[in-house]
């Protein structure tokens, strides 16, 4: 099947959602495809250049400057530094443009990298990509009491590695909910006693 998911995952500072962008991170997925096998997701990753976030009022709090403070050096590197940053507005543009064709919309715990996205979509005067109908949340689907053998991820906040994970193990709770749907077949006739079947009850 197409790449017909996609999973978004954003690293922030403030968990708000006016929240500031620091990296998004996404990929395109098929939920019944089987990455490890077929390796056919798709990644978007864009780091942001947080003085471009000033005109449109995007957030920053305490708590979350702190706790940044806490995690590791590649996670931090990854978050605040390097030069290769662009600008919201473009950065909203690219995920706007790479997310076309899908049909769901997938991010860990409905009401944070989606509430956040719609936030900025809507201040750089974007449409936004997605309707309420087609939003999925990772966070109800692994409470179904199914392992999702969610993978390792080298870097912790690592948007794209987050996403990448994330949309790994909704393919892995899809596909064992589908073999738990698998019936085998009897492979021997039922035969009810006669006495039984003359039986009244």
């Amino acid at each position: 099947m197409a790449n017909t998911a996609i999973c978004i995952d954003l690293e922030t500072l403030d968990t708000l959602p006016t929240a500031t962008i620091l990296t998004i991170g996404a990929v395109k997925f098929d939920p019944f495809g089987h990455e490890a096998v077929d390796h056919q997701m798709e990644p978007f990753y864009v780091k942001i250049d947080l003085a471009s976030c000033e005109p449109y009022n995007l957030t920053i709090s305490d708590e979350t400057i702190a706790w940044w403070a806490k995690q590791g050096p590649e996670a931090h590197q990854e978050a605040f530094e390097g030069t290769d940053r662009i600008a919201i507005d473009d950065a909203m543009h690219q995920l706007f443009t790479f997310a076309r064709g899908c049909k769901t919309f997938w991010s860990h715990g409905a009401g944070f990298d989606i509430v956040i996205c719609e936030n900025i979509f809507r201040k750089v005067g974007r449409a936004i990509p997605w309707k309420y109908h087609e939003i999925r949340d990772t966070r109800t689907i692994y409470d179904l009491g199914i392992d999702n053998d969610f993978p390792d991820i080298e870097v912790k906040h690592h948007a794209l590695q987050d996403a990448h994970a994330e949309a790994v193990a909704v393919q892995n709770v899809y596909r064992k909910i589908k073999e738990m749907q698998t019936v085998k077949p009897i492979s021997e006739p039922l035969h009810l006693s006669t006495s039984i079947i003359g039986q009244k009850v």
